[in-house]
């Protein structure tokens, strides 16, 4: 089986590629990028998954992801919104920082990642797979493992945050992780080792 994915974030890539055991794994042709006008994680997913269906290799099985952190204190945000929370153009580290500085002397702290897989045969079956992982914003970055917001966030039942995990540790108990071991069981695929 060979999967196509639909997405530029490299980090995002190379994490799916090893939680996916057993297939084949590309990555969207370059220059591949869609807007995300969506106001859940599933239309974004489907909005990417839909766009590289007609340029993948007909017999792939596309996968698009969807990746959002929701906390409390901040009614949800910055939800859909995560990758650009800080702007359109900005890095992980700028990310992080607005995330902290908007949570500046916030007792709850208690967050949320979840993660939406959407697949699409060659036959044009929709495939949808979730996974989440609850926890709480560190009051300072810790780590340089990870990408995106694992720095800051700490899952629950842990007091380490995921860019302190290895990459084992965190797949076990990730968004991600969790979506993807889901979306393989669906395709019959061995879990990783």
């Amino acid at each position: 089986m060979k999967v196509v994915l639909a997405t530029a974030n490299r980090d995002k890539a190379r994490e799916l590629a090893g939680l996916l055991a057993g297939v084949e794994v590309a990555t969207a042709p370059e220059g591949f990028d869609v807007e995300e006008t969506g106001t859940t994680l599933f239309q974004n997913a489907l909005m990417k998954a839909e766009a590289l269906r007609g340029q993948a290799d007909p017999e792939a099985l596309v996968v698009a992801d969807d990746t959002g952190l929701f906390v409390r204190a901040l009614g949800g945000r910055p939800g859909v919104f995560s990758a650009r929370y800080a702007g359109p153009a900005a890095s992980y580290a700028d990310n992080c920082h607005r995330l902290l500085e908007e949570l500046d002397g916030a007792r709850d702290r208690r967050a949320s990642f979840a993660t939406v897989l959407v697949g699409i045969t060659p036959e044009g079956e929709l495939l949808v797979a979730e996974g989440s992982c609850p926890g709480e914003i560190a009051l300072a970055p810790r780590g340089d493992a990870g990408f995106g917001y694992d720095p800051v966030f700490v899952p629950l039942g842990d007091e380490r945050t995921m860019a302190e995990m290895t990459a084992a540790e965190k797949a076990a108990i990730s968004h991600r992780g969790r979506a993807a071991r889901r979306l393989a069981a669906v395709l019959g695929l061995r879990p990783p080792e």
